[in-house]
């Protein structure tokens, strides 16, 4: 093994974290981890649907979606439920975010993201 080798991080720890990167990597579920780690206590659905200014149903999706994948935790109450984030280490990933809003897009990605411009705009007149 290389003195770089060595400094790799380990491939099981990186199969296991990157189904949790993955369904992370949305940008409303990352608004939603990053509205709940600001919080820094549970919130109810209809806080995070204010917050995050889309439809109820769109929002308890991605709930549904990061709870499945133990990215959440959930509690009733009565008829509320409240949502906040189980697995802390994701806080890392939101620092790493916050720590690098100024990074310019490759030019590879600008051009994605005037192509994906009307598909998104499609997409979100959909969700409504």
């Amino acid at each position: 093994m290389t003195e770089q080798s060595t400094q790799l991080i380990d491939m099981k720890v990186l199969e296991r974290v990157a189904p949790i990167v993955r369904v992370a990597a949305h940008p409303l579920r990352l608004r939603i981890l990053d509205y709940l780690a600001i919080a820094n206590e549970p919130r109810m659905v209809t806080e995070i649907t204010e917050c995050c200014g889309v439809a109820p149903a769109f929002i308890s999706q991605q709930l549904r979606i990061l709870k499945d994948q133990g990215i959440l935790a959930c509690r009733r109450q009565g008829a509320r439920v409240y949502y906040s984030i189980a697995n802390r280490s994701l806080l890392h990933l939101l620092a790493c975010i916050r720590n690098n809003q100024t990074i310019e897009p490759s030019p590879n990605q600008q051009g994605e993201e005037s192509s994906n411009a009307g598909s998104e705009q499609h997409s979100s007149q959909q969700d409504r």
